[in-house]
């Protein structure tokens, strides 16, 4: 999910810094007539917010996941409902905050609405809303593309957000709610319910990015945005220390592919043994049919 900057910049000091925010931290360019731009550091949210956010995420699927195996029952259906909500209800609240401007104190959070910068076409934004229509429906497709895109992106955000968050912000509630909600669901889905992705579920997933990068791309083009940090010049976050455009985006490219193969491989033994007993009944089949059809011994 992006950095969010109020446009008319409210709150910035003379040098486009948050009042009372490190000069080191982040760095706010935004030339005339066009969407603010953020530039920041590894590290530069850690604070203790950002610790009690990386607790609850560890916490809450500590407490919740190994409960779905070990006791499954209605309390699993209720769970997923309410994790459905409680993602949809977030990206719906931060919609009507930027177009109602409710939150005009919060220098990251934009105002007003506009389709440069506003729509939720972040990984993480996309992830919670595949996520939410997973826990209702539990569509393989769909919790696939949960479970690479958490444990392989958001999980990342997580660690190393792309701006300081105040604590105690709306900025930091909806910005955890959205990251934590999604790695819950894909650890609860997967882990928890035994949702397992099937054989090439890694490959499917690369095609689907694919396919929203360049969807991200051409809505980039008509609008002018910079969704996904695909053109902007100094990256937050981690992209950040992969270099300039374009040399961060082919990084990037390189650290996902191996982090959604890296997040497949507790899979694949499961995978060989089915392979394996598949042969075998296969096998088994055949010798049956053999024996079924073959001539009688002569007397």
């Amino acid at each position: 999910m992006p950095a969010r900057l109020d446009a008319p910049s409210a709150g910035l000091t003379g040098a486009g810094l948050p009042a009372g925010a490190p000069r080191t931290a982040l760095a706010v360019t935004r030339p005339a007539g066009t969407r603010p731009r953020l530039t920041g550091r590894v590290g530069q949210s850690v604070n203790l917010g950002h610790y009690l956010a990386i607790g609850i995420t560890v916490a809450a699927p500590a407490a919740l996941v190994p409960l779905a195996r070990l006791r499954p029952g209605r309390w699993t259906t209720a769970l997923r409902w309410l994790l459905a909500a409680v993602l949809l209800i977030n990206e719906v609240v931060y919609q009507l905050v930027q177009w109602r401007g409710w939150d005009r104190g919060d220098p990251y959070v934009f105002h007003p609405w506009s389709v440069t910068y506003s729509l939720p076409l972040w990984v993480c934004d996309v992830a919670a809303l595949t996520g939410a229509a997973a826990l209702v429906w539990r569509r393989p497709l769909l919790v696939e593309i949960t479970w690479f895109w958490a444990m392989a992106g958001t999980l990342q955000a997580i660690a190393t957000p792309d701006h300081p968050i105040a604590f105690f912000s709306y900025d930091w509630l909806e910005f955890y709610t959205v990251h934590i909600g999604v790695v819950l669901t894909a650890l609860f889905l997967v882990v928890g319910l035994r949702l397992h992705p099937r054989p090439r579920a890694a490959v499917r997933v690369v095609a689907v990015t694919v396919g929203f990068i360049a969807l991200v791309g051409g809505v980039d083009a008509l609008t002018g945005g910079d969704y996904e940090y695909l053109h902007t010049a100094t990256p937050p976050g981690l992209l950040g220390v992969m270099g300039p455009w374009p040399w961060y985006i082919l990084g990037a490219t390189a650290v996902g592919l191996l982090s959604i193969l890296v997040v497949d491989l507790p899979f694949w033994p499961e995978r060989r043994r089915a392979r394996h007993a598949a042969r075998l009944a296969s096998a088994e089949v055949t010798d049956g049919s053999a024996h079924r059809f073959a001539a009688p011994p002569r007397a």
